[in-house]
Parts: C-alpha cells; sequence; structure tokens
C-alpha cells in the first residue's frame, strides 16, 4: 500500500496534482532549468583561474572560459531536469516552481510550512556530518575536521560561498534528486504495477504512486550517487584511498537519504533549503574555526 502521510497542505496546489499536458511540462522543466543555471554559472565562474591556468586556454577572454566550463552542467542539467519532469508528477512527487510555471498556483504557506522543518535538518545533518568525519579521521589518515574546516582562511572560504549555495543548494538538488531520484521511483513503480498486474497481486498493483519500500530505494539508490559524485573533486586534489572513498560516500549518502525523505515527504524546495542551510552552518562554524585557528 503506498505511503499517504504527507500532509497534502504542504503540497503544491496544481490542477489535479499533475501537469495539464505536456506544453505545462515543457514550461515547468525550463523554469527548473533557468533556477539550475543559477549554480552552472557559479561553478564555472569559479572554475575560470583553474581554465586559465592551462596554456592553450590562457588568452580566452573571461566569458568564452565561462561558457567553456558551463557546458557539460548545462548539458546534465539539460538531461535531468527533462527525465524529473518526466516522471515527478507521475508518481506524486512535487516542486512548487515546477507547479507554479506548468499553470499551478505558487504555494507560498506551503513552502514556508516547510522551511523550519528544512533549516533543522540542514543544521542537524551538518552537526552529525561533522562527528562521523572526526570520528572516522584515524581511519583516512586525514587531519580531523575537514568536513568543518576545509579552507586555511576566510579568504579562500569566502569564494566557495556562491558555488555551495547554488550550485550545492539548488543545481545539485534538481540533478540528484528530480532527475535521478524521481525516475527511479517511477521506473522501479512500473516495472512492479507490470509485474504486479501480470500475478495478481505485488506491492505497486493498481496503486497511484510508488510504495514507501520502492521509495526508499529510490532514495537510498540516489543519496548513494550523490556519495560516489563527491569522488571525482576529491581525487583531483588528493590520493584516494578505500577507506576515504567509503567515508566520503557515506557521509555525503546519510546527507542524500534526508533530502530525498524531505523532497518525497514535502517538495523539492524544502530539499533545497536543507541543503543550503547545511552549506550555511559549514560556513559559519568553518570561519568560526578558522578565526580561532
Amino acid at each position: 500500500m503506498a505511503d499517504r502521510s504527507r500532509t497534502t497542505a504542504d503540497r503544491p496546489r496544481t490542477t489535479g496534482d499533475r501537469p495539464r499536458g505536456w506544453r505545462a511540462s515543457v514550461r515547468g522543466a525550463t523554469a527548473l532549468f533557468v533556477l539550475g543555471t543559477l549554480g552552472v554559472v557559479a561553478v564555472a565562474v569559479d572554475s575560470v583561474p583553474v581554465l586559465r591556468a592551462i596554456p592553450e586556454l590562457e588568452s580566452l577572454p573571461f566569458l568564452a572560459l565561462v561558457l567553456l566550463a558551463a557546458v557539460n552542467s548545462t548539458l546534465l542539467l539539460i538531461v535531468f531536469t527533462t527525465l524529473g519532469s518526466a516522471a515527478a508528477p507521475r508518481i506524486g512527487l512535487t516542486s512548487h516552481v515546477f507547479a507554479w510555471a506548468s499553470g499551478g498556483t505558487l504555494d507560498w504557506a506551503a513552502l514556508r510550512r516547510s522551511i523550519p522543518l528544512a533549516v533543522v535538518t540542514g543544521a542537524s545533518l551538518f552537526a552529525v556530518v561533522a562527528v562521523l568525519d572526526v570520528a572516522s579521521a584515524p581511519f583516512v589518515r586525514l587531519p580531523a575536521g575537514e568536513v568543518v574546516a576545509d579552507a586555511d582562511d576566510l579568504g579562500a572560504l569566502a569564494p566557495s560561498i556562491p558555488v555551495r549555495l547554488l550550485y550545492g543548494g539548488i543545481t545539485e538538488e534538481i540533478l540528484l534528486r528530480w532527475g535521478i531520484m524521481a525516475p527511479i521511483a517511477f521506473v522501479l513503480w512500473r516495472v512492479g504495477r507490470a509485474v504486479g498486474g501480470g500475478t495478481g497481486g505485488g506491492a505497486e498493483a493498481g496503486t497511484e504512486t510508488p510504495s514507501a519500500a520502492t521509495m526508499w530505494v529510490a532514495i537510498l539508490a540516489s543519496a548513494v550517487l550523490f556519495g560516489l559524485g563527491h569522488l571525482p573533486v576529491l581525487a583531483s586534489s588528493i590520493g584516494l584511498t578505500p577507506a576515504l572513498i567509503v567515508r566520503t560516500v557515506l557521509l555525503n549518502a546519510i546527507v542524500g537519504v534526508a533530502l530525498g525523505w524531505l523532497f518525497w515527504r514535502r517538495s523539492l524546495e524544502t530539499a533545497m533549503v536543507a541543503h543550503a542551510a547545511f552549506h550555511v552552518a559549514l560556513l559559519v562554524v568553518g570561519a568560526i574555526a578558522i578565526r580561532l585557528l
């Protein structure tokens, strides 16, 4: 039986709770894509010094370097925004922005009710990850507190703020939760309905939305992918070891599970606020740690 514990008052209001036709879906997907480009631009601008250090690129103008850095992320955003927009509304996963752009009403009241939960969840996740980071330090042979103070000074910490809040808080949620978690849940639900319909039973047989078990599989799968997605950046700055890989995937997966749960129970924007709150807590504690050290 599908889990129905989420309060309907916290879901965006749309006609029939589904976008009205493919044009409405395109409008909703476009709105999320535009929102996601904020993070893409933030990462691209942050990448310019690295690209300019490449001899073949050092003579290119700033704008050309930004566009070059944004190509891959933009393509990924297009793909995953499209996939999520095709899957999420069909299984009851919601976004206030998508609902508004696809012809519904932007439900500010529901979003406001979700903000306290999102902020508390994000700050709590940071506390949990920071503690686990310290506890795992002896096993990964890294200094304790890498999560808290991942910059040498405030001058190095400040430029990361747009990337953390815009790409981490917004774009990653569109990619991972909207673009990966929702399609996984949709595919599992459809397969479950097909199998259940053919055998006369099954958890998904006759259900309009995925069961809780299906949603948890999708949440866990997207959370693990979220953790794996942090390995390339880490590998570019430090040699990876099995212990470091496990630590990185585990810590990020814990965050991903909580964000996926918020997306499922409330909305994509609730997960965005929680993700941003995680980074705000990190920045505040990191700045304090730098001052004290």
